[in-house]
């Protein structure tokens, strides 16, 4: 079978991406974009350099300004205030699910779905802060389509970047929620080629993330619409997450880290041009000719930051969020969800 275009789009980003040991000359900030393999975790909770505990931190993806708060936090000190060093191994989600799951890291970053999927296989992930107010999953098309509600997909040609992971379960939940089944929608997998695909009318609309790809397209001037997948879905987007033997034992560590990294969104949300300048410290390719999306990329992650109360994890999105991957299919099992979540150590 003759290789699709995209997959070589694909490969070759990879390699870029392993030689320069960096994010991508474009970045593509919360998709599960190839990175790394995660490093061996280091001893749970192991001693730090100045007294502090070090803890493993999955970030499932790959170095970015999506992740300005953590670098925030560090910066100013409020990590080393908690007692804390975290060490970041950057991945996939799932690396994020069996080494936290595996009791291998401490923390993870994850998708709520994530978590669910994993709690239905008895692995005892706990979700124990917000860092997304909502699955970040979005359509994106040319004004020119008039696609504007889910309704308007019907018939249409939209790019996933493959059935699978957290752009394919916003995708489904945004169907579930509209009334519409997959097969009233020409899905294909486009790879991780969104905006080339779009802009090259092989579809008429593709899934990806709110930062992320219609911030590329607004910044080369495109006319877009968007659908956010989290106006019609309570889906619970990515938070903070650990085990329940980590909570157990140190859950003096977990409420440090929460605290924290919490001061860091805060901060960020409050002084995004400093967050920018931190994180740029940290990952001086993000600047440059980057500059202009990664400042774009940040002022739409602060849109996902933003909430009544920063790192709330709320009952009635995680019901809903556990009914429908149970009506769709993503679980096959039943178990109580409550298990899942906590807002004890949310400040």
């Amino acid at each position: 079978m003759k290789t699709k275009w995209y997959h070589v789009v694909f490969v070759v980003l990879l390699v870029v991406l392993v030689a320069a040991c960096s994010i991508a000359p474009t970045p593509e900030p919360p998709a599960p974009t190839p990175a790394p393999a995660p490093t061996t975790a280091s001893p749970k909770t192991a001693p730090a350099p100045g007294g502090l505990t070090e803890v493993s931190v999955v970030m499932g993806y790959i170095p970015n300004v999506q992740f300005a708060p953590w670098y925030v936090a560090e910066s100013k000190g409020y990590f080393a205030e908690a007692g804390l060093k975290p060490k970041f191994n950057w991945g996939f989600e799932v690396d994020g699910v069996k080494l936290v799951g595996a009791n291998q890291s401490d923390f993870a970053m994850l998708g709520g779905d994530m978590v669910i999927q994993a709690r239905a296989q008895n692995i005892p992930l706990v979700y124990v802060a917000n860092y997304y107010n909502g699955f970040p999953i979005v359509v994106v098309s040319f004004k020119d389509k008039k696609i504007e509600k889910p309704q308007d997909l019907a018939g249409k040609k939209v790019g996933l970047p493959g059935f699978f992971g957290a752009t394919y379960t916003g995708w489904r939940a945004l169907l579930y929620e509209a009334n519409l089944k997959e097969s009233d929608v020409k899905a294909q997998d486009i790879g991780f080629a969104q905006v080339a695909a779009l802009t090259q009318g092989i579809v008429d609309a593709v899934a990806g993330y709110a930062n992320n790809e219609p911030v590329q397209l607004r910044l080369q001037g495109k006319e877009i619409n968007v659908i956010r997948v989290a106006d019609y879905s309570r889906l619970v987007g990515i938070g903070l997450v650990t085990n329940e033997k980590t909570i157990a034992e140190k859950p003096q560590v977990v409420r440090g880290l929460v605290t924290a990294l919490l001061r860091g969104v805060q901060y960020s949300i409050e002084k995004p041009e400093d967050a920018l300048a931190i994180t740029l410290k940290n990952i001086p390719e993000a600047g440059g000719t980057n500059l202009k999306t990664t400042d774009g990329v940040l002022r739409a992650t602060i849109d996902l930051w933003k909430s009544p109360h920063l790192g709330y994890v709320d009952p009635t999105s995680w019901a809903a969020s556990y009914k429908f991957l149970k009506d769709a299919g993503f679980i096959k099992t039943e178990f109580d969800i409550t298990k899942a979540y906590t807002n004890k150590f949310v400040p």
